[in-house]
């Protein structure tokens, strides 16, 4: 039991819990805009089946295995750095050796690249192009991570369009088979037909911005051992007051641009009240946060994460416009 929670904490538990609901949602996205295209698609208003089910299992253990990759070879890759940043981390206490970290890597990303591609050349694709960024974020030569524009570039791409898009495109490919015919390129159009990107369009915008606020917040409270080690995210090269001023207004602008679409599109009481509700819940976090403080940081940076959860279901409300 020990071991299986190690490997847990290993797995950076935030990270999977963010991926599992991104790809339930994008899944149950999908299926109810195909249920509302259906009849002008082909006149056959498509069916939620049980092989649609086993599609989107075998997508969410695909997704989550290539998250598994990614975050176990930043903390391989970073282990001199997280004896100082996040002594707690398993790797660093010991309660899972490199040995083992590396096989649970590298299970991981055969995990992720044999499932994909079982499922269909698109889905493979795109998880072996986020791998790809995975690698090169953590890994040398590359190692984005020690720019903070490629790094927040590729933190930004990933759970953005790539996951947004991607993954939504892999889906309305795959329930009922509806546009299973269409050619990758033909695939890469549908957010611009029908009502497809509705939700998709604005969803994808917002998170990519949000996503930028992951790539600066989590850096804010690892200063110390990010310096010592020449890792020049923005919060080193610019101070944390910048990197969290920089993040605040960002975020605080994509909710404002959410707000103001869902005035602008009628899309109802709920949902724009939602983003108010949020948006306020955020400034006061800010308000309440003392950048000099660590402990302050991380607590901020777990709200942050919990904003980030909740955003993919406010969709949902789009139902009750």
């Amino acid at each position: 039991m020990q071991k299986f929670l190690s490997l847990w904490r290993f797995s950076r538990p935030h990270t999977i819990i963010g991926s599992s609901i991104s790809v339930f949602c994008l899944f149950a996205y999908a299926a109810l805009t195909l249920n509302a295209l259906g009849p002008t698609i082909n006149g056959i208003r498509p069916q939620l089946m049980l092989n649609d089910v086993n599609v989107f299992v075998i997508s969410l253990i695909a997704a989550i295995a290539c998250n598994i990759f990614i975050t176990g070879l930043n903390q391989i890759t970073d282990i001199e750095i997280d004896r100082i940043n996040k002594p707690n981390l398993p790797l660093i206490t010991g309660e899972i050796s490199s040995a083992e970290a590396k096989k649970w890597v590298v299970l991981a990303l055969v995990t992720a690249i044999s499932l994909s591609f079982y499922l269909s050349v698109f889905y493979g694709s795109l998880i072996s192009f986020i791998s790809f960024l995975g690698w090169a974020y953590s890994a040398p030569p590359i190692r984005f991570k020690r720019y903070h524009i490629w790094a927040a570039s590729a933190i930004a791409l990933v759970r953005g369009p790539l996951v947004n898009i991607g993954i939504a495109l892999h889906f309305l490919r795959s329930i009922g088979g509806t546009f299973s015919h269409l050619n990758i390129l033909e695939t890469l159009a549908l957010p611009f037909r029908f009502e497809v990107g509705v939700w998709m369009i604005p969803l994808t915008l917002f998170i990519s911005a949000f996503s930028l606020g992951i790539a600066w917040f989590k850096d804010l409270p690892d200063t110390t051992g990010d310096s010592q080690h020449e890792v020049g995210t923005l919060a080193v090269k610019k101070g944390r007051s910048w990197a969290f001023a920089l993040g605040v207004a960002i975020v605080s602008l994509a909710y404002a641009f959410l707000i103001f679409w869902g005035i602008y599109f009628h899309w109802g009481i709920p949902y724009v009240f939602f983003h108010i509700l949020a948006l306020t819940v955020f400034a006061i976090w800010v308000y309440r946060t003392d950048i000099k403080d660590t402990a302050s940081l991380k607590r901020f940076y777990k709200l942050y994460w919990i904003l980030f959860f909740l955003e993919y279901f406010s969709f949902f409300l789009l139902i009750f416009r």
